[in-house]
């Protein structure tokens, strides 16, 4: 592991140990504020998708006091990280419930008080490659303090997945509940179908009436040092396809500055509606692109090493699509599975069921409901 990436949990480790436990006692008052709801993110400077649905429908009913503090931690002065960080305490302290989609630091630096709810909606459906506590590759060995400490509700995209969730996470069993993911209720509603279309050939005229193929590998190494695989692999294909088959590139966000490839300005949750074919490697799109009961392919030459390095929670031979491994025979298995794309929607609704089945357009009405009580 890099010397950097070390020194940077080091320095987490005495913050979240020492300083932030102290803030939270100083500024801890008798009673929270019913109602205070706090949304923290560490990974966008503004609210970030997994959170939105259930920030506007919060704000919509009218009877929660919502603060948001949103910062990109990666890219801003260590004097801003820090006044950021006691803010949030500040507003934790005080808080009734807090709201997070990833791991969040302040969050587990302390005991926190039993009258505050902290809820995990977590960034990604289902669960396909280890995290957490079951990879080193996301918690270093030598890392003290459980960064997923004090999660109080855990919401997960079927009751499949719970077991995955808690054995990374090291949590009791009852802290995951099958709720669905808030970030999904928009596929499920036709005008954002249509919209997304609408979008799409506007930026995308070329395209009318022609296969659209995504492109959307994860990332390789670690977070702050991600690296992109096969992207000249791909671009090869590109070419050997027939000029029916338009082929959008979408990097994970990760990437995008280290790798600015994408060839589209719509995002991945505005493309997935109108793709007819979505190749991948290890990404946890597979779940949200599965609503959509349409074709996969996975494209993994580095599946033996991969699986042997981070692990996956599924066998990755029994996923709802066609594995390839090997370039040359990659442009001829895009057109095989796009001329009977028809053959998988029985594959891919039985993977649906077992790992997105609470997910059916109502999960943020259900969980701002559940918050209500």
């Amino acid at each position: 592991m890099q010397l950097k990436i070390v020194a940077r949990q080091y320095v987490k480790m005495a913050i979240q140990n020492v300083l932030l436990p102290l803030v939270y006692q100083v500024r801890k008052p008798k009673q929270i504020e019913k109602g205070l709801v706090v949304f923290a993110d560490a990974h966008h400077g503004s609210v970030p998708p997994s959170m939105e649905p259930l920030v506007r429908e919060l704000k919509r009913r009218g009877n929660k006091k919502i603060v948001e503090i949103y910062d990109d931690y990666q890219n801003i002065s260590f004097v801003r990280l820090f006044f950021r960080m006691i803010h949030f305490m500040n507003a934790y302290a005080r808080a009734e419930y807090v709201v997070i989609c990833d791991n969040f630091l302040p969050v587990a630096s302390c005991k926190k008080r039993r009258e505050t709810t902290v809820i995990q909606l977590w960034h990604g459906c289902g669960a396909f490659k280890k995290f957490g506590y079951d990879t080193q590759g996301d918690i270093p060995s030598f890392y003290k303090g459980n960064v997923f400490r004090n999660y109080g509700l855990v919401t997960v995209s079927a009751p499949g997945c719970a077991p995955h969730f808690q054995s990374a996470m090291r949590l009791p069993k009852d802290v995951f509940a099958p709720l669905g993911v808030c970030r999904t209720d928009k596929y499920f509603k036709k005008s954002y179908q249509r919209a997304c279309r609408e979008r799409f050939l506007k930026a995308h005229p070329q395209a009318n009436g022609k296969k659209i193929v995504l492109w959307a590998p994860t990332f390789r190494g670690h977070p702050s040092d991600p690296k992109l695989e096969q992207y000249e692999d791909i671009l090869k294909m590109s070419r050997q396809l027939p000029e029916e088959i338009f082929v959008i590139i979408k990097v994970h966000p990760h990437l995008i500055k280290k790798y600015p490839y994408d060839n589209s300005t719509l995002t991945t949750d505005q493309l997935l509606p109108v793709t007819d074919l979505l190749i991948t490697d290890y990404s946890s799109i597979i779940f949200e692109y599965s609503i959509y009961k349409k074709p996969m392919l996975f494209y993994a030459p580095d599946m033996e090493a991969y699986g042997v390095e981070r692990g996956f929670y599924l066998d990755y031979q029994k996923l709802p699509g066609t594995i390839v491994t090997r370039q040359e025979e990659l442009a001829d298995e895009v057109m095989r599975v796009l001329a009977d794309g028809a053959a998988a929607a029985a594959e891919t609704e039985a993977f649906y069921k077992a790992y997105m089945s609470a997910c059916d357009g109502n999960v943020t009405k259900r969980l701002a409901d559940r918050m209500e009580v």
